[in-house]
């Protein structure tokens, strides 16, 4: 698992490295602070109907790009 690896410890010996990671974290936790959520790009689709028909529309838009 990816994110298994973040519980290990490491040790960064280099001053000017040690400095970058600081900046780094601290890049992220402002841009975590900005972030404007996103409204989804679509609706859920939960009857059988709009899933089987979903499933058409999207086998045939690949068979017509050649990926299937």
């Amino acid at each position: 698992m990816a994110t298994s690896s973040i519980t290990h410890n490491f040790f960064i010996t280099d001053p000017a490295a040690v400095e970058r990671f600081v900046q780094a974290l601290e890049e992220a936790e402002e841009e975590k602070r900005n972030r404007v959520p996103r409204e989804p790009v679509g609706r859920e689709l939960t009857a059988p109907e709009e899933l089987a028909a979903f499933a058409t529309r999207l086998k045939s838009q690949l068979k017509a790009a050649g990926k299937l």
